[in-house]
């Protein structure tokens, strides 16, 4: 699988996981960060909200993203299959070969996003990798971010050349910083 990390609008989409246990738990709660449009389907679960059912073709009807998290294998690959017939992202936990988009190890400061990937090949390394960058990133690190976007649009009306705005840009960082 070769994966392009790119950060896409998903304000208003619908996004549905199908499973209930402790991993789509932890879709779910990354997912949280983003979005509260999440449809959780499953025959079993604690997860608040969750419609208790048996999955149907038709539940993705509508569903922008598509989460497979149950505990049926075949379930899992029927729904990507399905997905892919209908052309919806899907991603089907612990089998990259199913997914067209996978989760990230995450960091989130506001909105200071960083994804961290290894194709699905060793989540773990991912996650450590993620731990050593969140020990650089400062605490005020939304605060950096908001002061730069400011500065940024002030300049964009004052400043025409761009290497200017963004030396003076450079600057004001390493201040904050």
């Amino acid at each position: 699988m070769i994966l392009f990390p790119f950060f896409e609008n998903i304000e208003g989409k619908k996004f549905l996981v199908i499973g209930g246990g402790s991993v789509a738990k932890g879709k779910i709660e990354r997912l949280k960060h983003f979005t509260d449009n999440i449809t959780v389907i499953a025959e079993r679960t604690d997860i608040d909200g969750a419609i208790i059912k048996k999955f149907e073709d038709s539940d993705l009807d509508g569903a922008d993203y598509v989460i497979g998290a149950s505990d049926d294998s075949e379930l899992n690959r029927h729904i990507s299959e399905l997905c892919n017939s209908k052309g919806i992202p899907v991603n089907i936990v612990d089998n990259p070969e199913l997914c067209t988009f996978i989760f990230p190890s995450l960091i989130k400061k506001g909105d200071l996003v960083i994804g961290i990937t290894s194709a699905g090949k060793s989540p773990a390394f991912s996650q450590y990798i993620r731990s050593e960058a969140e020990k650089v990133i400062p605490d005020n690190a939304e605060h950096i971010i908001d002061e730069l976007y400011t500065l940024r649009n002030e300049l964009k009306k004052t400043v025409p050349d761009q290497k200017e705005r963004a030396k003076i840009l450079k600057e004001k960082l390493n201040e904050l910083l």
